[in-house]
């Protein structure tokens, strides 16, 4: 019996346990989903997304399923642990206790038969005995009811206690002879019967304890399976939850990584802009220096060698910037392109200052190797002070910008400490590209034209058209507004009216019955502009004019840029029949192959060679080999800057096709030039 109970309840606490703490394991795990959730709401993968959602929703239905299974395991246990614990336990109890008695019972009758002299002793007794078995009994049969397998039991007990009697009075009668024949025979039916009794007891005991056997495995077995079954749930969760860390995890690696970005620049991993201006707000109040820097030449190494390379070079000249800087105490930033700025904790009147520039600058000028390309660099810097040049970060960027545009325009690879006059020079620049702006439309501009010489007769072959700006009277210095121009972009809207009013007076030439060449100066900006060759087509088609007396004049650089697209662009201008000219030659990096190459008509001397050839031998020399390269190619060459008749005198005995210069004539306004063509027409005739 205790066996069978044992077993039993060894499964409830098993039970008890899981369904006491899974409840408390799927709230757990759904808090957890729910807030991994929440964190990966704004995820962005939508693979992701899906098997997150699709997880989570696959937990849902696990633990629904799990419910609806543990509740129907729960129910099937209740419903088979009841009767258990209802009947036939207590009935496993009373049979025991009811076996227990019949087994006193019969020992005392085995003791009579054995020694019938002890009847008396056994009379004594049988009155305990009896009522022990009626007490047993009675208890057997409120527990069990009236059952089919109770009814042997009642029947053989009720015949034990209707012997009981006779065997009392044959006792009490035999006295001292307890051993006659009558008494052994009533002893002996005695017997058989409470062995009957005890034997149908102990089969119903078997009985039961059979039952209370199969329910107890049978409760185990639920007990298990539910074991298994939130096992498996635990493993799912694991899962689950490792799945949910590991994308919590990765989100928090792409956050920290758009935080990374958010504050520094994608190429170089320098912080950015925006980052150097909140660091700037962020300094106390102690001295410190802003250091704009910008890399020298950098767009003709773009253009040459393309943005890839460009890139690399710009990150490998950042890692180096940045090494040296932060040795000197320095913070680099990355602002934009090939401009970079550094914050130095220092004064710029310091002596640490001065030496973190200095290895600055040398770092920068050793050449950047890549793939067989060695490149050498320079920076221009501009630097301001705090709190000398500006109270506030705003003030201390404007000024340290306006110190390096004036490094850039001093040519490069110097440093510039801000100053009031470098701002009330950018002021007057500022001021003076305003009315730039307006020039046109206030017909403040005006042509004049530089008459060029034929070498070999001595005649007019053209005139150069030379921008004038006109301004309250007075000419502004081209130095002082081609550049400013240049730099703009107003260079373009300014070369289209030099075309347009070129070919208007070309054009009122021409209807006088001349017919002089007239050669324009095409700027960078001008020449690479989208729009140039259909403003070239169209000012042709409207002006009327012989295509072959207009020529245009390309820098030498502008052409080496993008030599192949420049090849194309001068092979559609000479199509149109007009006249090209390489202006400024030997000033840039020609390529002989390349000059081979463009359909052009002229070669013009820059005249800083035309002005020292008399006393400096290598110019002669370049002069000299100018000449005779523009021969062997076919080419008309011309000389700019003759001021002299023994510069004229050379170029003569040189064999120097045309001058343009002080010594033949200024620049003429239009009327001017208008007589001087009409004169020179006269003295042909002549």
């Amino acid at each position: 019996m205790h066996l069978a109970a044992n077993q039993f309840h060894a499964a409830m606490p098993t039970l008890a346990s899981q369904l006491y703490w899974l409840p408390r394991r799927v709230a757990a795990l759904w808090r957890l989903a729910t807030q991994q959730a929440r964190r990966l709401k704004k995820l962005r993968q939508p693979v992701a997304r899906w098997s997150i959602r699709a997880l989570l929703s696959l937990m849902i239905l696990a633990s629904i399923a799990l419910s609806a299974v543990m509740e129907h395991t729960t129910s099937s246990i209740r419903h088979s642990a009841g009767p258990l614990l209802e009947r036939n336990l207590p009935m496993l109890r009373h049979l025991g206790e009811l076996g227990g008695s019949l087994q006193r019972y019969q020992q005392a009758l085995e003791q009579l038969s054995a020694a019938p002299a002890s009847h008396r002793h056994f009379l004594a007794q049988l009155p305990q005995l009896r009522a022990g078995l009626e007490r047993d009994f009675l208890a057997l049969r409120l527990g069990m009811g009236e059952q089919p397998a109770l009814a042997a039991i009642n029947a053989s007990y009720w015949r034990l206690l209707a012997q009981g009697p006779a065997l009392v009075t044959k006792l009490e009668q035999a006295g001292l002879n307890a051993s006659s024949a009558e008494l052994a025979a009533i002893t002996a039916a005695f017997r058989i019967e409470a062995a009957q009794l005890r034997q149908r007891v102990a089969v119903l005991h078997e009985s039961v304890q059979g039952a209370i056997y199969a329910g107890g495995a049978s409760a185990e077995k639920d007990a298990m399976g539910m074991t298994r079954l939130v096992h498996l749930f635990d493993i799912l969760a694991l899962l689950t939850s490792g799945f949910l860390l590991y994308h919590v995890r990765a989100r928090f690696r792409v956050e920290q990584q758009l935080e990374h970005a958010a504050g520094h620049d994608p190429l170089t991993g320098l912080a950015h802009r925006r980052s150097f201006e909140a660091c700037l707000r962020s300094l106390p109040a102690t001295p410190h220096a802003v250091v704009l820097g910008t890399i020298d030449r950098f767009s003709r190494i773009v253009g040459g060698l393309g943005h890839g390379f460009g890139d690399r070079m710009i990150v490998g000249l950042a890692g180096r910037i940045r090494q040296v800087a932060e040795a000197s105490g320095g913070q680099v930033f990355r602002l934009d392109g090939a401009n970079f700025a550094i914050l130095y904790r220092w004064a710029r009147d310091s002596a640490e200052f001065e030496a973190a520039i200095s290895a600055l600058r040398d770092e920068v000028r050793v050449p950047y190797s890549h793939q067989g390309h060695e490149i050498f660099t320079t920076l221009s810097l501009g630097a301001a002070s705090y709190p000398e040049h500006g109270p506030q970060a705003e003030a201390l960027l404007r000024n340290a910008d306006a110190a390096l545009q004036q490094a850039r325009q001093a040519g490069g690879d110097t440093l510039v400490h801000y100053s009031e006059e470098i701002n009330a020079q950018a002021g007057a620049r500022l001021a003076l590209e305003a009315r730039l702006r307006h020039a046109v439309e206030r017909h403040e501009l005006e042509l004049h034209y530089q008459p060029q010489q034929s070498l070999a007769d001595g005649n007019l072959v053209g005139f150069e058209a030379l921008v004038r700006w006109r301004r309250d009277g007075q000419l502004v210095p081209p130095d002082q507004f081609i550049a400013l121009a240049e730099e703009s972009g107003l260079i373009v809207e300014l070369g289209n009216w030099v075309l347009e009013e070129a070919c208007r007076q070309l054009h009122a030439w021409q209807a006088m019955g001349v017919a002089p060449m007239v050669a324009v100066n095409i700027s960078p900006r001008q020449f690479a502009a989208p729009g140039f060759l259909p403003h070239i087509e169209a000012l042709l088609a409207t002006s009327g004019v012989n295509p072959a007396q207009l020529e245009l004049e390309i820098t030498e650089s502008v052409v080496m840029e993008d030599a192949e697209g420049a090849i194309a662009l001068l092979r559609r201008l000479r199509e149109l029949g007009l006249t090209l000219a390489i202006d400024d030659f030997g000033t840039g990096y020609s390529s002989l192959a390349y000059l081979s190459r463009f359909p052009i008509h002229k070669l013009k001397i820059d005249q800083s060679f035309v002005r020292n050839m008399q006393g400096v031998a290598e110019q002669a020399a370049i002069v000299q080999a100018t000449i005779g390269l523009g021969h062997s190619l076919g080419l008309t060459v011309i000389a700019e800057g003759v001021e002299t008749e023994a510069q004229r005198a050379l170029l003569s005995g040189w064999q120097c096709d045309q001058i343009q210069g002080y010594h033949y004539s200024r620049p003429l306004p239009a009327l001017a030039a208008s007589r001087f063509l009409h004169a020179s027409d006269q003295r042909q005739a002549a």
